[in-house]
């Protein structure tokens, strides 16, 4: 049963935190839009989205070049002040530990200079080379030929992230409907209609002006639904994580920063992804403002090519392959510390290792969010203000 047709002015699919974080800065810029936030899964804020299946990492912008991700480079650096400041004024626990990209070897010390070089290039402050005494130092447990110290590096909550940006958006009128499908769009006259579907089964058509599309792995499906000729789609791969308790054992103590191998590469069945690596990343032991740093230490993620984005959950890769990455850098650690902790798949695309902030004019008016997978979360408010910043210069609105 197709119930009545309705008119709205924005239409935001995904209540992640890219979509939450668009839907409040243009309820904040346009004030009385009618803006819906249409959203799947049965909830926004207690991690059903894939942006809560995240190891909750604020980097800094220094592993993406401006000639094959310039916009990751470029939005990563911007978000990274913005997510600070806004976690500061509404109250997301959030911890600027810093971080530390260690190299083991010969090879590995040489790849630093790279990324020592792309941190100057990338504007991100602060970065500097570490020798082994200093990171003896910064990290006792911690054993490394050399490294690169990131201060701008740190850590938020991804749950209450979300919540605050759901929470502002409502504030501002923003309304989201969860359970909430989107089963196709049309371009009609100026305007898209979208075909949803309800938690009870109906079915509505509603009209927008504007659709954003932010619906992470299924975005670039959505986007061919306007445009069929689209050429981008997902590369499914997906990321796996584990966890130790650091109070089990001394040697498996921290003093609380990031610590990151030297990047890698995987291969998937349509490209090599870019990855930096099995890495570890402290905890909040709770969520009081501004929090405070627990026990526990997530190991990951690795990333793993699936067969396909609606089959990506089965089979988990052994413990014993973390720990072989990790125990090359932290020899505390021992097969038995590590215990399962998430799986998600990511956004990445076959072919384009970079955000994609798509307008369609054309067969909308809509703007797609495709490919945004790390550093999707800390790059959240920057991309917001970009979707604002491509509505206003094409007077979507």
């Amino acid at each position: 049963m197709t119930e009545a047709h309705h008119n709205i002015d924005v239409a935001v699919i995904g209540a992640g935190v890219v979509g939450s974080a668009v839907a409040w800065d243009l309820s904040t810029v346009y004030d009385g839009l009618d803006i819906f936030v249409f959203e799947r899964n049965p909830g926004v804020t207690e991690g059903e989205n894939q942006s809560t299946r995240n190891s909750g990492v604020i980097h800094s912008g220094l592993y993406y070049d401006m000639q094959t991700r310039p916009n990751k480079a470029r939005l990563c650096v911007k978000g990274n002040e913005y997510l600070y400041y806004f976690c500061s004024r509404y109250h997301v626990p959030a911890i600027k530990t810093g971080k530390i990209i260690v190299a083991t070897n010969e090879e590995e010390d040489s790849v630093l200079g790279t990324y020592l070089n792309r941190a100057e290039e990338n504007g991100v402050r602060g970065v500097r080379y570490l020798t082994r005494s200093e990171i003896r130092a910064m990290e006792p447990n911690v054993r490394a030929k050399s490294g690169l110290f990131v201060p701008s590096a740190g850590i938020v909550d991804p749950p209450t992230l979300v919540y605050r940006l759901y929470t502002l958006a409502g504030n501002h009128g923003v309304e989201f409907l969860t359970n909430t499908t989107v089963l196709d769009l049309k371009s009609d006259n100026g305007r898209v209609v979208l075909t949803i579907e309800y938690r009870d089964g109906t079915t509505q058509d509603i009209s927008a002006r504007l659709i954003i599309n932010a619906a992470g792995i299924d975005a670039d499906r959505l986007a061919k639904k306007l445009n069929p000729d689209l050429g981008l789609e997902l590369d499914p791969v997906r990321g796996e994580s584990y966890k130790f308790y650091a109070h089990k054992r001394p040697e498996l103590r921290l003093t609380g920063m990031n610590i990151y191998p030297t990047p890698e590469r995987v291969e998937s069945r349509f490209a090599n992804h870019f990855t930096v690596g099995i890495h570890l990343t402290p905890t909040f032991d709770d969520l009081n403002y501004p929090g405070r740093l627990g026990d526990t230490i997530l190991v990951g993620p690795k990333l793993v090519p699936v067969p396909d984005r609606d089959n990506w959950m089965q089979g988990v890769t052994p413990a014993k392959v973390f720990y072989q990455k990790v125990v090359t850098y932290f020899p505390g650690l021992r097969e038995k510390d590590l215990v399962f902790h998430q799986m998600g798949l990511q956004a990445r695309l076959k072919g384009d290792q970079d955000f994609v902030l798509l307008p369609d004019l054309d067969n909308g008016p809509a703007i797609h969010l495709l490919g945004i997978d790390s550093p999707g979360l800390t790059s959240c408010l920057a991309i917001a203000r970009e979707v604002t910043s491509i509505v206003k210069k094409n007077h979507l609105i």
